[in-house]
């Protein structure tokens, strides 16, 4: 995975709409620099990779949206990052979803094995079809017009609200307000950690945590290494997270397919059910044992969160350091 790029020319004291649009044009030039690899169909990376730059830039204009000029136009700008975001999505889910087929076919031999390659096969249309649409969201004159929409929209929402900047907060201390918020986002939401099969809550609870992490490795640049390291716990708890929510939705379609009444039937360009039942009911057993190990891992490092005390430590590091606004605001 690309890592993000330094924001180079960041001054944390210079006041706060100053950072945002330095912060927000660099993200959207990460997504735009990506263009090519995702057009690049002998690889996968590519796509995961602009997904990311994409996700990093959403979830900063998330963060940033109640300390900018709203509009009409920055909502437009929203939504022509999700379309992209969503078409992206579409591509890497399947991609996950075909090297997980692959990667168990080559264990399983018989009726499984072969109805592990029907699913595969049937995830590669998909992956077609979602690469089709995704196509249309990077043709060049199409892309390139989002491209300067949403630049546009964002010098716009990041003009002061005063022309000298007097009164405005410095980009630093907006930092450790978003953080602080982002935090208690998260920590509302631990008590769900205890839900195992509360599906949607835990998927939040990773939500809630991607988010926090995208903001220690923003605003690392007030705040210095402490919160980098936090951030890397963030990472693991997303990971877990991440892992388990595949895990149901492989269950989810598993079950839907084996408890269809017709599915006994001939099925799929009337090859007969019976291997393709085989690999769903492989399926199931495959991702209900692994979605227990990997609530484990989540359940392990919200426990010891709780024993350290993530949140004061998270605190301590925002005060470790000394934000200065400043004079000339730049």
């Amino acid at each position: 995975m690309v890592k993000a790029k330094e924001i180079e020319g960041l001054d944390c004291g210079a006041r706060a709409s100053q950072g945002i649009r330095l912060v927000l044009l660099t993200r959207l030039e990460e997504v735009r620099e990506q263009r090519e690899a995702a057009l690049d169909t002998r690889s996968e990376d590519g796509i995961h990779d602009m997904r990311v730059a994409s996700r990093r830039l959403r979830s900063a204009v998330r963060d940033f949206r109640p300390h900018m000029r709203g509009g009409r136009r920055l909502e437009e700008a929203r939504a022509d990052l999700k379309r992209l975001a969503d078409a992206l999505g579409a591509v890497r889910d399947e991609d996950v979803a075909i090297g997980a087929l692959e990667k168990l076919s080559e264990e399983e031999a018989g009726e499984t094995g072969e109805g592990l390659k029907l699913f595969a096969d049937e995830r590669r249309a998909r992956r077609a079809r979602a690469r089709a649409a995704l196509l249309l969201e990077l043709d060049a004159d199409t892309f390139d017009a989002a491209h300067e929409r949403v630049a546009a929209a964002f010098e716009r929402a990041t003009e002061p609200r005063k022309k000298d900047g007097e009164g405005e907060e410095s980009f630093g201390e907006l930092g450790r307000a978003v953080i602080l918020r982002l935090w208690e986002e998260l920590r509302g939401r631990g008590a769900d950690i205890y839900r195992p099969l509360k599906s949607k809550r835990l998927h939040k609870i990773r939500i809630a945590a991607k988010r926090l992490r995208y903001a220690l490795e923003l605003f690392s640049a007030c705040f210095g290494e402490g919160v980098k390291e936090l951030a890397k716990e963030l990472a693991e708890m997303q990971k877990a997270l991440g892992n388990l929510h595949d895990c149901d939705e492989w269950i989810e379609e598993c079950g839907d397919y084996l408890s269809r009444r017709d599915s006994g039937a001939q099925d799929y360009a009337g090859v007969p059910a019976l291997e393709r039942r085989a690999a769903a009911f492989r399926l199931l057993e495959h991702f209900l044992a692994r979605r227990d190990s990997d609530y484990a891992e989540a359940l392990a490092i919200w426990h010891r969160w709780e024993h350290d005390d993530f949140g004061a430590r998270l605190v301590g590091s925002l005060d470790a350091v000394v934000v200065e606004q400043s004079g000339g605001h730049a």
